[in-house]
Formats: C-alpha cells, structure tokens, sequence
C-alpha cells in the first residue's frame, strides 16, 4: 500500500520551469543550454520544461496596409517580427520556428542545439549555415524534417512574408514582453538567481525524491561551503598578522625615536644641573 502510494504520488508530481529567451540575447540563451547537462535526470523525476519566445509585432503594419504588405523584417504582413544587426527579422524568425520545431520533436535535442547555437552562431554573419552545421554535423538530425516542420506552420500557400503563423502565433498568444532573460519556477520569478541556485531551488523541490545529480549537487555545495569558511578564516588571520606587524613596527620607531632624542642632547647643555649630591 506504502509502494502504491509512492508510485502514485511520483505519477503526479509535476514541477513547472518557465524559461524567457530572446533570439538576440546571448545571456538568455546561455542559460537555456546549460540545462542540457541537467535536463533527463530532472525530467524523469517530474520537471516540465516551457519556453517563451520574445516576438515583436509591427505596431503601424495593422494601421498602414492591415497586414497585407510584406515587411522585410517580419512575417504574417508584419504579424510578427525580429530585429537584429547580424541578421534580417525573417532569418530570425525561421530560426524561432525550428527551435520550436526541435522543441517538440525532442528536448534534450533542443537543449545541445541551443548550447552550441549560442556559442557558435550568436551574431555569425553565416547564421543559417552555422545552424544546419549544427544539426547535420554535431547532432545528426535530419534537416529535411525540420524544414517540412517549418513551412508546415505557415498557414495557406504564397509568400511567406505575408502568412500567418501557427507557431509564432503560440509564442506571441504567451504575451511574453522581455528582450532579455526571465526564469519561473512554479509561476515563481527567480530570474535574479544565478544558474546553481536555481538548479538548487530544483533539488529542494524533489528532496523526497532526488535525481542523482541533486545528491552531488549537495555534497559539492558543503564542500564549497567548507572551503569558504577556510578561506575566510585565512583571511582573517592575514588581516590580523599584518595589523600586529604594522602595530609592532609603529611601536619599534616610537621607541627609536626617544633613544635618539635623549643621545642627541649636547654635553653642554648638561652642566650646571643640580644633582642630589649638591642638595643641602
């Protein structure tokens, strides 16, 4: 009965990690690939990964020609769009599609493509190249299904520029607004913690039922702890080494000082003192 309701209990646990990215956010999506390392062991313990992308509309497309002209920078007539000084907004937005594509096909995919992308491809003026590089070369994927997956979320046939979008459409219905990197954990902002302590709120989240990573995890932050505590008791010592030695020295000149102050009265000025013999 103990067993079933710990099989039970596992079925059911779910742990909700929210990560914010924009394509041209180096920081965000750093942190998004060091996950890679983490991801299987958390997952099979209940971690669910979601991802928001940042998409901007073009807000004068609507007013101006209603989403019926093409916009170099967007898609969908000016629905959805990207900017960047490396790359044109719809290179940009090709790339969002197959990292949702990637998403949904497999995560822990997703997560090496994303590690390798940001270091080899951030602001590469070769970035479609770097990419398929990526896929073909490091991780074997098959990138003819990735560019049926892509243009299959373009809805109708006809310039791309001007179609609506499924996927995009996905990611702007998220309504997520930042430029720069966001972290919920159970609909809990934790975006101003670095990386560890965020894999530490995890570990503390399935301390009933740990992955392996989160025991070594733990023991590596006692360690880390223990090093500290010596660390700083070093340096404490050090502070209060230097301040007897600067005590000591500043005693040492007192000292020299009144030695050589009284050698250097002139045997002159020395006579003609009363002593204790010449008093009555």
């Amino acid at each position: 009965m103990l067993f079933l309701s710990i099989l039970i209990g596992r079925c059911f646990a779910t742990l909700n990690l929210t990560i914010g990215i924009d394509i041209n956010n180096k920081e965000s999506l750093a942190y998004l690939g060091r996950l890679e390392q983490h991801y299987e062991q958390f997952e099979e313990k209940g971690l669910t990964l979601n991802i928001r992308n940042h998409i901007l509309p073009c807000y004068t497309c609507k007013q101006r020609h209603n989403f019926t002209q093409p916009e170099i920078h967007c898609f969908g007539g000016g629905r959805y769009c990207q900017f960047s000084t490396y790359a044109n907004g719809q290179q940009l937005l090709t790339e969002i599609i197959k990292q949702q594509c990637l998403f949904e096909k497999d995560i822990q995919t997703f997560l090496s493509y994303i590690n390798f992308f940001q270091q080899d491809c951030f602001e590469s003026p070769h970035y479609t190249f770097c990419s398929e590089n990526i896929l073909k070369n490091l991780l074997s994927q098959n990138t003819t299904q990735l560019d049926e997956c892509v243009n299959a979320s373009f809805l109708g046939e006809g310039d791309k520029a001007l179609l609506e979008n499924h996927l995009l459409a996905q990611e702007m219905n998220k309504q997520y607004n930042e430029s720069s990197l966001s972290v919920y954990l159970d609909n809990k902002e934790i975006k101003d913690s670095t990386f560890p302590d965020m894999i530490g709120q995890i570990c503390e989240k399935l301390k009933t039922d740990p992955p392996e990573y989160c025991n070594i995890f733990s023991r590596l932050e006692k360690n880390t702890s223990l090093k500290l505590d010596d660390q700083i008791f070093f340096f404490v010592f050090i502070v209060l080494l230097m301040l007897l030695i600067l005590i000591s020295i500043k005693v040492l000149k007192s000292v020299k000082y009144v030695i050589l102050e009284k050698q250097s009265i002139p045997v002159e000025e020395t006579i003609g003192i009363i002593s204790g013999e010449n008093v009555q």
